[in-house]
């Protein structure tokens, strides 16, 4: 089972997952990161291209949306009828946005609109009950029949494959719990004008949590009591499991900030000594294997075996640890044998079933390099971090810095200090200031915060923590022009 860690308070958003006292993944939200995918919004139709069978749509994007007859339920309905005599130019509609634009082209969107749940995707004009295959006949036979009893004018659903291990009343109470939440939105609609945003799919929390079964989640810690609350309202089925702990960061072995410094660090060791180097290219993730400190009792050939099986099972977790994707060439130690060959990528294998990101094998080649891909879905996590414009050396950039700051300073919720002494580089305080959403961080701690900017270290400094008197006695020795007091 997962236990799932939620950080919302700070303005970089983070996700947790945990397994078997191990962090699998970091999942970062960034407001800089647009990810519009699944968000649906009220868009007004600014012109109808007869010959495309297609309408330009302004949602709110820089670029307008491109909406194709097919999308569009009325159309749906008669396969005959023309896309302009089912929609007018000026016309306010609802759509989902499918796909992100891209270079010269706009979003792909589509007025077949989704709610997403866990066991079950709500369709609000949908008109058909689907159930994923990979449950049994007689539970899809009985979820399609339940399902239509309830439904309602032309609603319908998409039931996943995580309603197989749950019982089919969960399911049914998931579809009005969506219903609820669609008839809620309706109601927003009526008070805004177009373009507006009226269902935003966040990373993190939403798309996170929906990513595991309701059996295989324990636990949710989650840093702010409204947004604990909220979680337990759009999931009533993970409702108990749902806490609400400011310091959650307690309960991990590492920090997220420590997370953060592993996720940068090229090198990873295993417990039993095998050292993987990896190194990410505009083209490719290499990963290079080494024995290090690993010894074997057996032959060399042996020891390479069990060393490069070891090395297979840490590579599969780090891809999804560090989300890796696009292609992987693996240099595993040199083996002769076709057995130990075999043997490593049926580990790699094992391992790669448990990350829920599509990817394939495709073996070894002639040189003894494996290759396989994992599919890109986000950013990679070093490529988000580091500084892309250091080619050799990569540090943190200083957005990374600023947030990880931010990080620090909430960790003195709790405190009973009142104020904190920091010195800052120069880039990482105009970014700070820049990116951090310095209103919701006062809220949130009560300390005076004074800053002094410092040309010469590379991030910053917490250099005093304590009473008000301590911290302006010790500013009083410093020229008053270098210090600001962000509140």
């Amino acid at each position: 089972m997962v236990s799932i860690y939620i950080q919302t308070l700070s303005t970089e958003k983070i996700g947790i997952i945990e397994e078997e006292n191990r962090v699998k993944e970091l999942i970062i939200d960034r407001p800089t990161m647009t990810n519009q995918v699944g968000n649906i919004y009220l868009a007004k139709i600014i012109t109808i291209e007869k010959g495309l069978q297609a309408a330009f749509v302004d949602f709110g994007d820089e670029k307008l949306g491109f909406l194709q007859r097919k999308e569009i339920p009325k159309a749906r309905k008669d396969a005959n009828k023309p896309i302009e005599s089912v929609i007018t130019e000026g016309q306010r509609i609802l759509v989902q946005v499918e796909k992100e634009a891209y270079q010269t082209k706009g979003a792909r969107l589509t007025a077949n609109l989704t709610i997403p749940g866990i066991n079950i995707v709500y369709l609000p004009y949908g008109n058909y009950v689907a159930v994923s295959k990979k449950l049994s006949e007689q539970m899809r036979l009985d979820l399609r029949k339940e399902i239509d009893s309830i439904r309602q004018d032309e609603e319908g659903a998409i039931v996943r494959t995580s309603a197989k291990d749950n019982p089919i009343d969960m399911t049914l109470n998931e579809f009005i719990h969506l219903r609820q939440q669609w008839k809620l939105l309706e109601e927003e609609i009526r008070k805004l004008s177009a373009p507006s945003c009226i269902f935003n799919d966040q990373t993190v929390p939403d798309r996170l949590i929906r990513k595991f079964s309701p059996v295989d989640v324990k636990e949710i810690y989650v840093d702010s009591s409204d947004e604990a609350n909220r979680i337990r309202s759009n999931f009533p089925s993970l409702e108990g499991v749902v806490h609400w702990d400011r310091n959650f960061e307690n309960r991990l072995s590492l920090s997220i900030n420590q997370l953060i410094e592993q996720v940068a660090n090229p090198t990873v060791q295993t417990e039993s000594g095998v050292e993987l180097i990896i190194e990410q290219t505009e083209a490719m993730t290499v990963i290079d294997i080494n024995t290090a400190g690993f010894t074997g009792k057996r032959n060399k050939e042996q020891t390479f075996v069990n060393a490069n099986v070891e090395a297979a099972i840490e590579v599969a977790k780090q891809l999804r640890f560090r989300n890796l994707s696009g292609i992987i060439i693996i240099d595993f130690i040199d083996m002769s044998s076709s057995f130990g060959k075999e043997k490593v990528i049926k580990a790699l294998k094992k391992e790669l079933v448990k990350d829920a990101v599509r990817t394939e094998v495709f073996g070894f080649t002639k040189l003894g390099l494996l290759e396989m891909t994992r599919k890109r879905e986000s950013q990679t996590l070093p490529y988000l971090l580091l500084d892309s414009n250091q080619s050799e050396n990569k540090k943190f950039s200083s957005m990374t810095r600023a947030y990880m700051l931010e990080r620090e300073l909430l960790q003195y919720q709790a405190s009973q200090s009142e104020a904190l002494y920091i010195e800052i580089a120069p880039n990482v305080y105009k970014t700070f200031i820049k990116e951090v959403a310095l209103e919701k961080l006062k809220e949130s701690i009560k300390q005076e915060i004074y800053i002094k900017i410092n040309k010469s270290i590379e991030a910053y400094h917490i250099k005093l923590v304590g009473t008000t008197e301590l911290i302006t006695e010790h500013l009083s020795s410093i020229s008053n022009d270098s210090i600001d007091k962000l509140f």
